[in-house]
């Protein structure tokens, strides 16, 4: 089966700075699909997480000291292996969770070889890092539907499956994320975080509207206030060099605030059943009025109608 073109020309490059558009991968799943495709095939995945694949985020990963540092790597850094996706880090009284999100609303449905394929690397790369234990989600997240077969999913990353949900994570216990990396080096993860830190300028400048959304999804996650300041904060940047570094991009805060905003409302809207007022106070509104203004000017229609062409399983209607 010949591969698409821009994907072949991607490989060829063989450089960190190329990524295979988000939107070409789906094309790329879906026709693997049609081919007679296993629906488990993201799951392959697992067998082929190694830190090397990663590239100079890899070495950092390799040298972080502790499961929760590696996680916390991947997310700081992970615009600089892939495009199309954004992701964050959830610390609970007893869990630290990795969650992904699409970076833009127009990809909100993620394939679900794409989603599979993220989390299984993920949890591959942990085991190799820990090989003395094999280190259990406490629970997995998938936005996608229920599949008529989860056995396979359950094999590799427990029972404890929700779909449907908010976003794509694996949550660890605090117990499991302190445990120290088998290749732990306090010296070379200085030196490997330094290297990263100084990554190409336009590397790091094209990369700043995904690491602003994920900064925000976050802080939405955690109920936090949406201020220049607690996300640059989250950012470790002052608001100064946020704002300077999205003016050279051409994006500003509000913008990209409002677009994660959307694609929560998005997802609530469509995958839950919570009710409008609630998912209102989820992406941070202050009044359920102020949210049907929104979502008017998003989606061209008030929530409750917005979800019933969606979903009319679910009562529209609830407040």
């Amino acid at each position: 089966m010949p591969l698409p073109a821009v994907i072949t020309q991607n490989l060829r490059a063989g450089d960190e700075t190329s990524h295979i558009p988000l939107h070409v991968l789906d094309q790329f799943f879906a026709m693997v699909q049609r081919s007679g495709g296993d629906d488990d095939m993201g799951l392959l995945a697992y067998h082929k997480a190694h830190p090397g694949n990663l590239g100079s985020l890899g070495y950092a990963v390799m040298s972080s000291p502790t499961v929760r540092d590696a996680l916390a790597c991947i997310v700081d850094f992970h615009y600089l292996i892939g495009t199309g996706f954004c992701m964050f880090l959830d610390e609970q009284p007893r869990t630290v969770k990795i969650a992904g999100f699409a970076e833009d609303l127009n990809d909100a449905e993620l394939p679900r070889a794409f989603i599979d394929g993220i989390a299984s690397m993920t949890l591959g790369l942990i085991h190799w890092l820990v090989p003395r234990r094999k280190i259990m989600p406490v629970f997995a997240e998938f936005t996608y539907a229920r599949p008529a077969d989860t056995r396979a999913l359950e094999s590799l990353f427990g029972p404890e499956l929700r779909f449907s949900a908010e976003n794509n994570s694996l949550a660890f216990s605090h117990e499991d994320g302190n445990l120290p990396t088998a290749t732990s080096n306090q010296s070379l993860q200085a030196i490997h975080s330094d290297h990263l830190a100084v990554q190409p300028r336009q590397v790091m400048t094209d990369k700043m509207g995904a690491r602003t959304k994920s900064a925000v999804l976050k802080l939405l996650n955690q109920t936090q206030p949406l201020t220049l300041e607690t996300i640059a904060h989250t950012m470790k940047l002052t608001p100064y060099q946020l704002t300077q570094a999205l003016e050279l991009e051409g994006k500003s805060i509000r913008k990209l605030i409002d677009v994660v905003r959307s694609q929560q409302s998005h997802q609530l809207l469509t995958s839950t059943q919570l009710s409008l007022k609630q998912i209102s106070y989820r992406v941070a509104f202050k009044n359920q009025s102020a949210f049907n203004k929104a979502c008017e000017r998003w989606f061209g229609m008030p929530p409750g109608r917005y979800r019933a062409s969606h979903r009319p399983d679910i009562d529209s209607h609830s407040d």
